[in-house]
């Protein structure tokens, strides 16, 4: 190869099913300053003839099947900037040699099975990254056999930080409140390890960049802490599966940017009713507060401020994305573009709590709503008629309540509507038909004794006929409810075919101003396994439009 191509500086031949072993003879290219090979099949080790493309400036090997351990002889591509090694099956100690590659930008190790014990000293890699003074990327998340602590000295990593992912490895000890002096990060990730003690007030002790914070998984205790309000650019917050003990923070409604909220799974309690006026939440999209202590009314001033969950938002911004529409006007189909930020992923979990009294009529305002999950309290009274405003509803499970009355005919509005379940209330009477209730099954009314009618087995009364003309009179007179709700959910969300893979990355990198571009396309790979894994959606293996890349 080399013989033919003497001044060969770069070779890309990512994503093209090759197979086998890295030929020995790239390495005699010594002119090489770009070499990609992701997302193929390549298999055995990765020479130690790398050493001699000295010359090298990108190296992405990510995506493949190469095995054994990084060779030492990687610290002598001294101008390397961009080392992509993720997605394979490296093996072994993390080298501290690492340390030398003084120009390097971005390291990204993660999904391997790389070992290293981190602490203060001299002879742990992540201590060694201190002398790379341009890094801006850096994760070696999904390495289970990396143990140990994160040092104080962990400040002293590059100024230039923005993305750290040390996630799902089996790191002990506390989270270094010196992760505060990261001025520009902007995602850190310290999920699934064993971190203990409370959150340092320090991660937020003055303004910063932080957009994505993820401390889920963990053995944290206390409070959240107030200075999280100065992170005023804070999107995703996840504090999910930890031991927190803390009244509802009211005070994160004061953050402008923050979409996502994730208290799942620790021990909030007593009411989410707030009488701060600035406590508005307006941005939120997916809040999942269940399995925690809470208790008191559903309050209906916290589902009125959700307006993200309300309107799409439509500007002419070069920071948010496009929506390519097509409509059919006059026999003739035009294409219609619209600036949009609303992702295609939005979702209230308040399930397994304390919270009792009826569900406030509100919550049927939310109609870019998509999953809403209120099982597991003691809620009474109805099921409010204005449910049937929820056009973009595909999940509703109001199980193990207390509900009463018969279930509303408006539900059968809800032609997205793909998993019902109203198991153990006290509801009556028919259950409604036509559109999607005429596909769910037996199942899905388990627990209520006196319902009747299809698909169940009993019978109804003659006076107990669903009242289905009428609501369809009433729905023909009622913009918000039928064809006009399902016009603009389906304006709102074209493109949705495309899949959930791309909704929920875009709907939660609109934060991002796209540059660097090989970060905002790591941030998104991220951020959409995470939210998977969260819905318990299993990735298989990244695919090439998830991963970083550089432009």
């Amino acid at each position: 190869m080399c013989d033919r191509l003497p001044t060969l500086k770069e070779l890309n031949l990512s994503d093209n099913k090759l197979s086998g072993k890295i030929p020995i003879g790239l390495f005699k290219c010594k002119g090489l300053q770009n070499i990609s090979l992701d997302f193929n099949s390549l298999e055995g080790i990765l020479p130690e003839e790398i050493g001699n493309l000295t010359m090298l400036r990108t190296l992405d090997l990510r995506g493949n099947q190469i095995q054994g351990v990084i060779p030492q002889q990687i610290s002598n591509l001294t101008g390397l900037r961009v080392l992509y090694l993720s997605h394979n099956f490296f093996t072994g100690h993390i080298p501290v040699t690492l340390g030398n590659l003084r120009d390097l930008e971005l390291l990204d190790l993660s999904n391997n099975d790389l070992s290293g014990t981190l602490s203060s000293s001299e002879r742990s890699f992540l201590s060694s990254l201190a002398n790379c003074s341009r890094l801006t990327a850096l994760a070696f998340g999904s390495n289970p056999l990396i143990s140990g602590y994160l040092p104080p000295s962990i400040a002293n990593l590059s100024v230039s930080l923005q993305y750290f992912d040390a996630s799902s490895c089996s790191i002990s000890g506390s989270i270094p409140g010196e992760i505060g002096n990261w001025n520009v990060a902007t995602y850190l990730d310290f999920s699934g390890n064993h971190f203990s003690g409370a959150i340092s007030d320090r991660v937020c002790n003055r303004n910063n960049d932080l957009r994505y914070l993820a401390v889920n998984d963990n053995q944290l205790e206390g409070k959240l802490p107030l200075y999280l309000t100065n992170c005023s650019e804070l999107v995703f917050l996840n504090v999910a599966d930890n031991n927190l003990s803390d009244t509802f923070p009211h005070w994160l409604g004061t953050l402008p940017q923050l979409r996502v909220l994730i208290l799942r799974s620790n021990r909030f309690y007593g009411s989410i009713q707030s009488y701060i006026a600035t406590s508005s939440f307006s941005k939120l999209q997916i809040i999942d507060l269940s399995h925690n202590e809470f208790t008191g009314l559903l309050p209906t001033n916290f589902f009125q401020n959700l307006k993200a969950l309300k309107e799409a938002e439509y500007v002419d911004n070069g920071n948010w994305y496009s929506l390519v529409v097509n409509l059919t006007i006059k026999g003739l189909e035009l294409e219609f573009t619209l600036k949009v930020r609303m992702p295609l992923l939005t979702c209230i979990d308040l399930s397994m709590n304390g919270f009792h009294g009826e569900i406030p009529k509100v919550v049927g305002e939310l109609r870019l709503l998509q999953a809403l999950n209120l099982s597991h309290n003691s809620l009474t009274g109805p099921i409010p008629p204005s449910f049937g405003n929820l056009a973009a509803l595909e999940s509703l499970d109001l199980s193990f309540n207390k509900l009463s009355g018969r279930i509303p005919s408006q539900l059968t509005n809800l032609t997205f509507l793909q998993v019902l379940r109203f198991w153990n209330n006290n509801l009556v009477g028919p259950i409604p038909h036509g559109k999607q209730f005429d596909t769910f099954e037996n199942d899905s009314y388990r627990g209520n004794l006196d319902l009747c009618g299809f698909p169940l087995s009993k019978e109804c009364n003659n006076d107990e006929i669903p009242e289905r003309a009428q609501d369809e009179e009433d729905n023909g007179n009622d913009n918000g409810n039928g064809n006009g709700i399902a016009f603009i959910w389906k304006v709102a969300m074209m493109g949705y075919g495309s899949g959930m893979v791309l909704g929920i990355s875009i709907g939660y990198i609109v934060f991002t101003t796209g540059r660097p571009r090989w970060l905002v396309r790591k941030i998104e790979r991220d951020l959409q396994n995470k939210v998977s894994g969260w819905f318990g959606k299993k990735r298989l293996s990244p695919r090439k439009d998830e991963v970083p890349q550089l432009v």
